[in-house]
């Protein structure tokens, strides 16, 4: 009897280490791969500010001045968690630009106080999609669809779609294929579009909405138009309202190199423009490109490399050793049951 009761124990020790596996990779696993509740990154990109319409200068007619050019420019992005709700994440990301002597670029910094340009996102921790607003943050934009921050934990070998603030609309991050990036197996995703229509408030608040006809036709000649473009806007002047609503528009280009098992973003690059529409002729007010840093790029992998050891840890070694080591136990258990009734069935 008590051999069989003891048999009967080591199949049970044996079916609870094989159930815990199951469990730890099937249940606890897909809970723990999610958005984290303690984010608090910085990842800085470097570049130039290729073009940006001066404010100032179109202020005082100051036509020598009238754009700024070729300035490199340092790109910091700070984002944190601010908020968790079961599976939904309030995150806020911080961006601060600043120029070749650490000042800041006050037209590229939105922020009331001129330091920052903040970003509030709801979002699904699993998918890192776009969730209407669960939490009091008012700087929540409820249009907002699709990828809003980053790549999920789990990312495939498909398109997503991403949202983009300047002209308010989706747009496709097309899968280009699995790459060698920066020592890192990769997913490369681009994204890109031609001019579409600006609609972001806080991105046209960096231009003047209208203008009135005569500073128009004294700054025509310093936009580079063609001459039959100038000649053209000449003549349409005249049956244009007066101050002249102004129409800009967005285009850019991004590639993006993602640890596919984290979904974390290891390198990022992109060059966006944005312009003013004026007389069928789109001039360059805004250009900037930039790309991540070294050292982000090895932040990058050191923060993958870490998520992806711990995924790998509790989605296979420990379930698969566990689900081994139960079936052993529980066969050995099994086969000292058979024994017993065996011995059982001589006596």
């Amino acid at each position: 009897m008590k051999g069989r009761i003891g048999g009967l124990l080591v199949v049970f020790l044996g079916l609870v280490l094989v159930a815990a596996g199951l469990v730890l990779k099937f249940a606890l696993l897909p809970m723990m791969a999610v958005w984290p509740d303690d984010v608090d990154s910085t990842r800085t990109y470097e570049g130039t500010l290729v073009t940006m319409l001066n404010p100032a200068a179109l202020a005082t007619m100051d036509l020598a001045n009238l754009f700024i050019s070729d300035v490199p420019v340092t790109v910091e992005r700070h984002v944190t968690t601010e908020q968790v709700q079961g599976n939904k994440a309030l995150v806020r990301e911080q961006v601060q630009a600043k120029g070749p002597d650490g000042g800041l670029i006050a037209a590229l910094n939105t922020d009331p106080d001129g330091q920052h340009t903040t970003y509030w996102y709801t979002i699904n921790r699993r998918t890192t999609e776009h969730i209407p607003n669960f939490s009091t943050e008012p700087g929540v934009d409820e249009n907002r669809r699709g990828l809003v921050i980053g790549f999920p934990i789990g990312t495939e070998k498909r398109d997503y779609e991403g949202w983009n603030d300047d002209y308010q609309a989706t747009q496709t991050a097309v899968f280009r294929g699995v790459v060698e990036h920066e020592g890192v197996k990769t997913y490369h995703f681009q994204a890109q579009s031609g001019s579409k229509t600006i609609k972001d408030p806080m991105v046209l608040a960096m231009f003047p909405e209208s203008l009135p006809k005569g500073l128009i036709v004294g700054l025509a000649p310093q936009l580079g138009l063609p001459p039959e473009v100038l000649q053209g806007l000449a003549t349409l002047l005249p049956l244009l309202p007066d101050p002249v609503p102004l129409t800009y528009v967005y285009r850019y280009a991004t590639d993006y190199w993602v640890e596919p098992t984290t979904g974390m973003l290891i390198d990022y690059a992109k060059d966006e423009a944005r312009l003013l529409s004026l007389g069928g002729q789109e001039v360059e007010v805004f250009r900037l490109t930039y790309e991540a840093t070294a050292q982000s790029i090895a932040d990058a992998k050191k923060d993958a490399e870490d998520g992806k050891g711990l995924i790998v840890l509790f989605g296979t070694i420990v379930p698969y050793a566990a689900i081994g080591l139960g079936a052993v136990i529980a066969l050995g258990g099994a086969f000292m049951l058979r024994r017993k009734r065996t011995a059982a069935a001589a006596a």
